[in-house]
């Protein structure tokens, strides 16, 4: 390293040491014969890669990578460019299958994927962490837990479309590389002592065959303030100004709310106006960008308004075999005391063992065995545990639980 903490420390204040740059030089790659000599170089260095990834999330409707950061635990920073380059092939031959760190994987995963990047192992710094119980599990308060150190964040929420960068915005994004090989050895040495390095590998290796979950059917029954909208023709109107609205952010590549914030669509909802001039008038709408479009969500209002009550969005329902677990002591007593049961067990676990309850096993499957009650035997448990998603891990530990639960369902 060519600089010490000591040396590039803006300030020493409570044993934090405040770090403004890395230690070690960083490159920006934005060019093919630069991103081929590199690939060459970290291939020189032993695994594994400390990843990371800067999108553009709430400037455009894509979530694709706009900067990746690269490096070993000796190499130099690279950042690379993945728009201003037409082959990622020599990245894909370095990286693909090996072994990488990465902090809050699922974050980042779903834009490698799509530069054709998987891989073969993961150490997630984060997830690690809440393994761990520890009192934070990102990245800054990480640093400042387990290695004295801060880093500027002001930069964290910034345009990364936008070029060419600032020196700023690079500085940050390596050090965001910077120290993830070292906290990787101390929270390795924290789940030896903690007996939790097994839990860990099998959470990591689920992580590499991890999958972005599938989009929902009614994905506009998400959208901020729906619980005021009373259902009727209101909900219609949300629906067509929604899937209009992703329509042109989709064609356009800007966040859907940055061309009609979910207040806008749910004040237009509500009030209904009679004219384009009176939509524009709208709270939610007249000092902001959506009120350049404001013929196009009249129309779209115009549409709702003319459909047939038939026509109008149903009520959302529960799944029919698991309802809301709210209706569960009047719809199936057992399966309600069962559920209690477990919880309380869950909980009781996640203290002894020093898991965060939501780790210890997916809340649906829970949910699921509770409500069907499947099998009194424990391995056939444990196989549908496995079956459904749970790691072995999970199973060994929580079908005894589960089982217990059928034949002693009350709970005080």
């Amino acid at each position: 390293m060519s600089e010490s903490l000591e040396e590039i420390a803006l300030e020493e204040a409570d044993f934090l040491t405040h770090i403004t740059k890395p230690l070690r030089p960083f490159h920006l790659i934005d060019t093919q014969g630069g991103l081929e000599s590199i690939c060459k170089e970290l291939n020189n260095f032993e695994q594994p890669y400390a990843i990371d990834a800067e999108r553009a999330s709430g400037f455009k409707y894509s979530q694709r990578a706009y900067l990746l950061q690269i490096s070993t635990a000796k190499s130099d920073i690279y950042l690379i460019d993945p728009i201003s380059l037409t082959d990622l092939t020599p990245l894909q031959n370095l990286l693909n299958n090996k072994s990488w760190i990465l902090h809050a994987a699922t974050q980042d995963l779903p834009c490698l994927y799509e530069l054709g990047l998987k891989p073969g192992e993961i150490f997630d710094t984060e997830l690690a962490a809440r393994l761990l119980s520890l009192p934070h599990v990102g990245l800054g308060g990480l640093l400042e837990d387990e290695l004295q150190i801060t880093l500027d964040k002001e930069h964290s929420a910034v345009d990364w479309s936008k070029r060419p960068f600032p020196n700023d915005w690079l500085i940050y994004a390596a050090l965001d590389v910077e120290f993830l090989h070292q906290l990787r050895k101390i929270i390795l040495e924290k789940l030896e002592i903690s007996s939790k390095s097994d839990i860990a590998h099998q959470e990591f290796k689920a992580l590499c065959s991890w999958q972005v979950a599938a989009s929902r059917n009614d994905p506009w029954r998400r959208t901020s303030g729906m619980h005021e909208v009373r259902g009727g023709v209101e909900a219609a109107i949300v629906r067509q100004i929604w899937f209009k609205r992703d329509e042109i952010a989709k064609d356009r590549d800007v966040a859907p709310g940055r061309i009609l914030n979910d207040a806008g669509i749910v004040e237009i909802a509500a009030k209904k106006p009679k004219t384009e001039q009176e939509l524009k008038e709208l709270s939610a709408i007249k000092h902001r960008p959506a009120k350049n479009d404001s013929s196009i969500w009249f129309e779209q209002l115009q549409i709702a308004l003319s459909l047939k009550s038939e026509e109008w969005p149903v009520k959302q329902k529960g799944m029919e075999t698991y309802p809301a677990t709210k209706s569960w002591l009047e719809k199936r007593p057992p399966a309600y005391n069962r559920l209690q049961f477990v919880k309380t067990g869950l909980q009781k676990m996640s203290e002894e063992l020093l898991i965060p309850i939501e780790h210890l096993c997916s809340p649906d499957l829970v949910k699921r065995w509770c409500w069907d009650g499947p099998s009194k035997d424990l391995s056939t448990t444990g196989e549908w545990l496995l079956n459904n998603g749970a790691r072995p891990w999970q199973a060994q530990k929580v079908s005894p639980l589960l089982v217990q639960s059928l034949d002693n369902p009350k709970v005080d």
